[in-house]
């Protein structure tokens, strides 16, 4: 199954995404009204996931049976319209912005940082 690394803003301790039989996620941490997640569904729920206002998709992954080659999809380079999109997201929270050349595994890390001392791709989803 698909995964999508995002950030979203949050309403009543839940992510402000519409309510969609199949879509999981899991909470990273939380930064002001917005939360950091790893979203689970179909490619199509991730995709209409992605294109919601409030929604920053980081990164679409799917799952290799192989856990060698498991969410290869980290390693590509960020495209500038989403690192844009980004650093506009971080520089009105006073925070660092994403240098340019970053892969989105770099990314993903330093972002999730900024919502909780810990990183997501060191924990049971990433190996």
């Amino acid at each position: 199954m698909p995964h999508l690394f995002a950030i979203c803003d949050i309403v009543g301790g839940l992510p402000n995404v519409p309510a969609v039989p199949g879509l999981g996620w899991a909470h990273h941490g939380t930064l002001g009204q917005y939360g950091a997640y790893l979203f689970v569904g179909s490619a199509a729920q991730l995709t209409a996931l992605n294109a919601l206002p409030n929604v920053i998709g980081l990164i679409a992954m799917t799952n290799a049976p192989d856990d060698e080659k498991r969410w290869l999809e980290l390693d590509g380079a960020l495209p500038t319209a989403l690192r844009t999109r980004i650093n506009n997201w971080l520089t009105a929270r006073g925070r660092p912005n994403i240098p340019t050349g970053q892969t989105y595994r770099q990314v993903v890390r330093a972002i999730f940082r900024h919502f909780a001392d810990m990183d997501p791709l060191e924990s049971v989803f990433v190996k």
